[in-house]
């Protein structure tokens, strides 16, 4: 079981910091304190009939001196300790997702290339009926498309970080292309659910073919991996005058609240990789949100009442 996250770089932050601000109140009370020792010294000379060769300055004026000067140098420090810690926060939390994405990654890696070497072993066998090996070519050709989409998609989800995707416009008939897609869908990883399509017939629309088919297919995907078998998963495509939608809806547990600022991020996954049951290296959602803003558009999550999610994406239509 891989280690959690560890948290003694941020308990040592937070001694630290405790530390300064207790070291400047210490200083601050300090100066005011021998300040008006100085001054009572200074008081009793005078009374004695003692001129004394240093100025006598009254305690109110170091004290005005110390919270303005003070003020000034605590509000500095706070800000510095505030933008610390917020990148010392994301440096730990980047660092457990890239931690999750190598345990995923290897785990969706490993799967299809022990499949892969088996089928290839069995192959070897001599007496094996030609029925027998057309069933292990066509297994070893479905783990190798699974280690070439695998591929694709870590390679994708970099160049849309690094914005090295420029959307290639053609007239693309966004109605096919769903269609096709929501197909291959039903018959591989969609088999255990009931995949709804709702659409025009035709839909003829000023687009990047490769992007929305990215945003299609991981939305879908997404939807059937979280949703529970037998149930509904609903694909929805329609165009007002100046924008293409896709809505994808499924009857899974929907995305919990502490969750949904982040379900966009590379790498995030909910809950713990090492006790997780669904597949993914949480490069899915990260693809759909860059490959959205690559086309000018933009996509959101919407709870369902009173279980569900509706991912909802939106396209510019180009003319």
């Amino acid at each position: 079981m891989a280690r959690p996250a560890p948290r003694t770089p941020v308990l040592l932050f937070v001694f630290l910091s405790i530390y300064i601000l207790l070291q400047s109140a210490w200083w601050m009370w300090l100066l005011l304190s021998k300040d008006r020792d100085i001054f009572a010294l200074q008081q009793q000379l005078l009374s004695s009939g003692i001129v004394p060769h240093l100025p006598v300055r009254l305690p109110r004026h170091t004290l005005m001196m110390v919270l303005g000067e003070g003020s000034v140098f605590l509000v500095l420090i706070l800000l510095a300790l505030g933008v610390t810690f917020r990148t010392l926060r994301h440096e730990l939390s980047l660092a457990r997702q890239q931690r999750d994405f190598l345990m995923a990654a290897s785990h969706e890696l490993r799967t299809p290339i022990a499949g892969l070497k088996l089928h290839l072993q069995t192959l070897e066998r001599p007496g094996l009926g030609t029925e027998r090996r057309e069933m292990l070519a066509r297994s070893a050709r479905s783990d190798v498309e699974r280690l070439h989409q695998l591929t694709e998609r870590i390679l994708l989800a970099s160049r849309l970080e690094e914005e090295a995707v420029p959307p290639m416009w053609e007239e693309v008939d966004v109605a096919c292309e769903t269609k096709a897609l929501v197909d291959a869908a039903r018959l591989s990883y969609g088999q255990g659910h009931a995949i709804e399509l709702s659409q025009p017939a035709v839909l003829q629309v000023r687009t990047d073919a490769g992007l929305f088919r990215s945003v299609l297919v991981n939305l879908l995907e997404n939807a059937c991996k979280y949703a529970p078998g037998g149930t509904t998963v609903r694909v929805e495509l329609a165009r007002t005058e100046r924008a293409l939608t896709l809505m994808i809806s499924d009857d899974g547990p929907g995305v919990p609240m502490a969750d949904r600022h982040r379900i966009f991020d590379k790498f995030f996954r909910g809950g713990q990789e090492e006790t997780r049951n669904t597949k993914g290296t949480g490069l899915g959602l990260f693809i759909v949100e860059r490959s959205a803003r690559s086309l000018g558009g933009t996509v959101e999550y919407r709870p369902v009442h009173p279980h569900g999610s509706t991912f909802a994406a939106s396209f510019p239509v180009h003319k």
